[in-house]
């Protein structure tokens, strides 16, 4: 086995690797070269279009965390894994119709902005000062993950590295073009480095699922479903009690946890606030979500497959989950041609576009939360030239103190899976926010005292709840549920603490209210309800009909499916043509006189989350 684990990187693959990583260099200092206001180094001068919101979204979210990470515990859990990107997508969609509009119609440079609309510029502040806090968290990840992954790969090039010399290059080359360009820089640069991603997972999953240890795709699935100890890394649904990643987990917290990271995270919705028009943003995201689709079937499929391949070869138990990436590069991709460089070039893509997205984003919040508002409080209205210099100047610090704590405070032989720990890490933090920011979209009004008290209440709860359950949990609970909470429950019970503070904050708060009105309040009221009930009705007239139906087949497929699990296929099929359906017909009813088909597709977008729905709805029922 030593010798199948050991490679010399030829020639061909330092060329390839050396030329992507100077185009990425390049073209993140070019496209950043103009850049003359804030608005132009923040958000692009919101300019971006459509294709570069899809590829920046794509190579944000996809870090070295998800390349290695998701193959790590593709073969160490399983298929399973698969939520974290099949849950994400009606997230996305939530984005694109519902947050997105609200965001972009006051013109936002960042989130807090619009809890400071609602309730107060301390709410605003605290969301930001959390960002950043999660941000650290994350970004430090990226570093850790990044460097381990490439140590290997260093090593049988001959090229002698430590892991705190790594960490160093990998940090100082991308806080350059970063700090030189702005989200410009991140977005071009991130266009490359999907490409780059998609090209070096689907290699290395083509590679790994030929082996003659697994045998293809079909063999693969026949192997994991004859397993005898019922224990197939296939199934998406994990029991209740399992300890990474339990189904009544990835159907509640999780999906809360998406909604999160989609809608209300800076440095993923900044690029949206970028784009040219609500039209290229939403459509961005749409292709963007299609992209994510992709990432089971080359990354998680891919950990599956090692699985079969090291048990074949009796080595299983001794490979680590974040190892696995880079001892399955050497021993699946053969030498010479320049593949390695192809999958190197691509796991460094995914270093930096996620480490460059977190950087600038963290600069926006410094720069338009606190720093521009401490000069006004002081009576000094900032330049944008002082606004562009005070971001890179944050930037460079903040980058430093990421790349300390990547050195100090992260174990590079750790055996875990980092992915679910910065999950779980993160997780404290973003129930109370995610349920503020509901409460916003809703509006409904509520103190900004109240509002600042469950941001900081709930990550108390949250961290003192696995002792809770573990001391007073009954017996039943804990044969159901496991002996320990598993952190998508917590995150689960903790955002609905938060829901249960705010509204009874809401209640009380309105409770105390005058309850006489004066003659115009009680003449306007029942002409405000009519006017709302017209609306309603205005919107669902011609449709409600249609809905119902929808909803009635919808919800018959999956009772079908869990009462007849063999009409699997066909049930999965069969949704995925609902969706379709149901969206085209949506489409043609928003169809103008005299408009043809071709252009009422290319200006509508209901028909595209109409397949990124379907889909989803068919890889849930399939696995």
């Amino acid at each position: 086995m030593a010798n199948q684990l050991s490679v010399m990187i030829a020639t061909t693959d330092i060329l390839f690797f050396t030329a992507t990583f100077v185009l990425v260099l390049g073209v993140g200092m070019y496209a950043g070269r103009k850049e003359s206001s804030s608005s132009d180094y923040f958000l692009g001068g919101r300019s971006l279009p459509w294709w570069g919101i899809a590829g920046s979204l794509f190579g944000t979210n996809i870090s070295a965390n998800h390349l290695v990470g998701m193959l790590g515990i593709g073969f160490s859990v399983g298929f399973a894994q698969s939520h974290y990107e099949f849950g994400s997508i009606p997230a996305i969609v939530l984005l694109a119709f519902v947050f997105l509009p609200l965001f972009r119609r006051k013109k936002f440079y960042t989130l807090s902005q619009f809890l400071q609309g609602k309730f107060g510029p301390t709410a605003g502040r605290i969301y930001s000062g959390i960002s950043l806090i999660l941000i650290t968290i994350q970004l430090t990840g990226a570093l850790y993950i990044g460097a381990r992954s490439f140590l290997p790969f260093l090593k049988d090039a001959g090229i002698q590295m430590t892991y705190t010399e790594l960490v160093l290059w990998i940090a100082f080359t991308s806080t350059i073009y970063t700090w030189f360009g702005g989200l410009k820089s991140v977005v071009y640069t991130d266009v490359i480095q999907t490409v780059l991603i998609l090209a070096s997972g689907l290699l290395l999953a083509y590679l790994s699922i030929t082996r003659p240890e697994v045998g293809g795709i079909f063999e693969l699935l026949a192997k994991e479903g004859s397993r005898t100890d019922g224990l197939s890394k296939m199934n998406l649904y994990l029991p209740p009690n399992h300890p990474t990643l339990p189904w009544t987990g990835a159907l509640s917290g999780l999906f809360l946890l998406h909604i999160f990271y989609w809608n209300t995270n800076q440095y993923v919705v900044q690029r949206t606030l970028g784009g040219k028009s609500l039209r290229e943003a939403r459509l961005g995201i749409l292709i963007g979500g299609l992209l994510k689709l992709t990432v089971p079937f080359f990354s998680i499929l891919t950990g599956v497959a090692a699985y079969q391949i090291w048990t074949t070869l009796g080595v299983a138990t001794d490979i680590a989950p974040d190892e696995a990436f880079s001892k399955l590069v050497v021993l699946v991709v053969p030498l010479g041609y320049g593949l390695i460089g192809v999958i190197l070039a691509g796991l460094l893509g995914a270093i930096f576009s996620s480490i460059d997205s977190m950087l600038h984003s963290a600069a926006t919040l410094f720069t338009i939360d606190f720093y521009k508002p401490f000069k006004e409080r002081s009576n000094q209205k900032l330049t944008d030239v002082e606004e562009m210099n005070s971001g890179r100047i944050f930037l460079l610090i903040f980058s430093a103190l990421v790349t300390i704590l990547a050195i100090l405070f992260v174990d590079p032989n750790s055996k875990k899976n980092f992915f679910i720990e910065l999950s779980n890490q993160s997780s404290h933090f973003t129930p109370a926010l995610l349920v503020v920011f509901l409460f916003g979209i809703i509006n409904l009004k509520i103190s900004s005292r109240m509002i600042c008290i469950t941001i900081l209440l709930t990550p108390i709860f949250s961290f003192l709840l696995p002792s809770l359950y573990s001391n007073f949990s009954p017996l039943f609970i804990k044969e159901i549920f496991g002996e320990e909470l598993n952190f998508l429950h917590r995150v689960f019970f903790s955002f609905h603490f938060a829901i249960l503070i705010l509204s009874l904050a809401a209640y009380f708060q309105n409770r105390k209210k005058r309850t006489n009105q004066d003659e115009k309040s009680k003449l306007l009221k029942p002409l405000n309800k009519s006017i709302e009930i017209f609306t309603l009705q205005s919107i669902l007239k011609s449709n409600t009909k249609y809905w119902i139906l929808f909803i009635v087949l919808f919800f018959g497929l999956i009772g079908i499916r869990i009462l007849i699990p063999e009409t699997k296929v066909f049930i999965s099929i069969a949704g995925f043509l609902l969706f379709m359906v149901f969206s085209i017909f949506i489409t043609l009813q928003k169809r103008s006189p005299n408009q043809n088909i071709t252009s009422l597709f290319r200006k509508r977008d209901e028909w595209l989350y109409g397949i990124l729905l379907g889909f989803t709805f068919l890889f849930y029922l399939w696995f």
